[in-house]
């Protein structure tokens, strides 16, 4: 009986414990001003006041002369570095974004004239809260027409003349009204960017944001003078909803979401109750640096000749792997060779061999064997302009046949079989760079860190060392290289190979030894944006801060932020 009773305290300390931890989210939000525990302090008078303002590029915001928002970050959540969905390119679909919690893919709000939308299904978040909390009141003031038409729902939604007339229209509605959500649309900012340019450089601009954090500090005033502001819990929102085109220095520039300025928004969540939180940028990548060669034209190139070539043949046996990586230096660029061992790279593809070579955004390995009646080929994934990326190729053997499998920066792209091809091998010199032949493009990409190994290294192994920027005995297959060339000396005529074999490509052409100092392998866009607030989570933040629980069947995309 003891032992049963010890049982039922044990569950229900366990039970107690989970319902706690579950209301963890809301609880250590709410407010002791008084130091009562009044039902209308901790969950009857949860405001909202939602400030958003077009065209603020986060970074310039951050280096501006910003008092009044900076007095409010001791206790918000923000980021300078928040993101607007990439894809969205007009204001309105920014807009749809931030007042449904849906990306644009959702919502359809397209452009200004809001055809062919879908907000019947994903609506502006007011009617969300209106659903579960009838009685609250709902203000926006906006300058632009068409957001007004987004915000048909609120119960106050004036258009009036201006930014000046924006805040003015808050400040009387804080003064003299109960809404319990208050939006304010501000514009001046991204006019002047439009006027100027979207950076502090331009005095305009920088005067526009200082203008903003002026307004800000006077409606936070207006704010804290409410006669019942003792007992109201407000959740202060600031965004911007975009950046805007600015063009940065070379070294700011890490080819990622990050150093897109149109897509650089900032978001501050601010409650009295929060500690500081601050949401930096995240890795983005590897650091790869050196001094290399760009091959261009059909001059500047490199060859291994002679016998010392045979190392790399492929025949109806051999198991391998060949990995490099390249940097293009155009978005588009058709049928350059980058690594090939054939006799030409001509159209009609003729000659028994292999090459990896551009096409479009792509890649590929193709080859042509003795047995093969054409040419045959096996795609990689597209390359991103000016970025460095890992291609692999990889020939196995499974049972009694034989694969050529691509990867891109450690994924797997595609697999062709090539057991009835027979051997590639031929007496070529292996060639990097624009390789002999008609009706190809001509090479225009940096290439380094060219790998060949004489065995099929495992997918693991790929993918955990492809961003990788040298290679020695910790590499699990480092026994297995017959070719390993950096490409980085910086000097010379040769390219030297520091493998075992000593095999060095000889240079050719009117080549520059050029430096470099890139990020390699940044993560995705899509993984990139979980890191940090996106302009999509400010719709779900407000639910969560109003106690409007989020339902399963609107889909929203955004997420909720805590302060710890």
């Amino acid at each position: 009986m003891k032992k049963y009773k010890l049982l039922i305290g044990l569950m229900a300390a366990i039970i107690t414990t989970a319902i706690f931890s579950c209301n963890k989210d809301f609880d250590r939000k709410l407010t002791d001003k008084d130091g009562t525990d009044t039902t209308k302090v901790r969950y009857g008078s949860r405001k909202v006041l939602y400030l958003i303002v077009d065209g603020a590029r986060g970074q310039s915001v951050a280096a501006a002369n910003i008092p009044n928002i900076n007095a409010l970050l001791p206790h918000s959540i923000y980021s300078w570095v928040a993101l607007n969905q990439p894809e969205a390119t007009q204001n309105a679909s920014n807009w749809g974004s931030m007042l449904t919690g849906v990306k644009k893919e959702k919502h359809l709000v397209n452009d200004d004239n809001l055809t062919n939308n879908n907000l019947q299904n994903y609506p502006v978040i007011f009617k969300r809260i209106k659903e579960n909390r009838p009685n609250t009141k709902i203000a926006s003031y906006t300058s632009s027409a068409v957001f007004k038409s987004l915000t048909t729902t609120a119960d106050i939604n004036d258009l009036v003349a201006g930014d000046d007339q924006v805040k003015a229209a808050v400040i009387n509605q804080l003064n003299t009204d109960t809404a319990s959500v208050i939006v304010g649309h501000f514009t001046d900012v991204d006019k002047a960017g439009i006027a100027s340019g979207y950076d502090n450089s331009f005095s305009a601009y920088k005067a526009a944001i200082e203008k903003f954090d002026t307004s800000v500090g006077d409606i936070l005033a207006a704010m804290k003078k409410r006669a019942n502001f003792i007992n109201e819990d407000w959740l202060v929102v600031i965004a911007s909803s975009d950046g805007g085109a600015y063009t940065l220095p070379p070294n700011a520039d890490d080819q990622t979401i990050f150093s897109k300025p149109a897509n650089n928004a900032f978001i501050i969540y601010y409650s009295p109750t929060y500690t500081k939180r601050i949401l930096v940028k995240p890795f983005t990548g590897n650091r790869y640096l050196g001094k290399t060669i760009k091959m261009q034209g059909t001059q500047v190139r490199a060859e291994i000749a002679g016998v010392d070539a045979d190392a790399y043949n492929i025949d109806d046996t051999t198991k391998m792997t060949i990995e490099l990586k390249v940097k293009k230096n155009t978005e588009q660029i058709f049928y350059p060779s980058i690594l090939g061992k054939r006799n030409e790279w001509s159209s009609g593809h003729p000659s028994v061999g292999w090459v990896i070579y551009l096409e479009d955004r792509y890649w590929y390995f193709e080859w042509r064997g003795t047995k093969d009646g054409d040419y045959r080929q096996c795609r990689g994934a597209d390359l991103v302009k000016g970025r460095w990326e890992n291609l692999s190729v990889k020939l196995e053997k499974r049972g009694e046949q034989r694969f050529i499998r691509t990867y891109t920066n450690g994924i797997f792209n595609n697999e062709l079989e090539i057991t009835g091809s027979g051997s590639l091998a031929n007496s070529n010199a292996l060639k990097l760079g624009f390789l002999n032949g008609q009706g190809h493009g001509e090479p225009d990409y940096y290439v380094s860190d060219i790998r060949f190994f004489k065995l099929p290294v495992p997918d693991g192994v790929i993918s955990n060392y492809a961003c990788e920027t040298s290679i020695d005995q910790n590499h699990p297959s480092y026994n297995f290289l017959v070719g390993y060339w950096p490409g980085t000396d910086g000097n010379g005529d040769k390219m030297v190979d520091l493998s075992s074999q000593a095999h060095d490509f000889n240079l050719q052409g009117p080549y520059v030894w050029e430096n470099f100092n890139d990020l390699i392998c940044p993560p995705p866009t899509e993984l990139l944006a979980m890191m940090v607030p996106q302009t999509t989570d400010i719709p779900s933040q407000m639910l969560n801060w109003l106690k409007v629980a989020n339902k399963q069947t609107w889909s929203l995309d955004g997420r909720v932020w805590l302060d710890q």
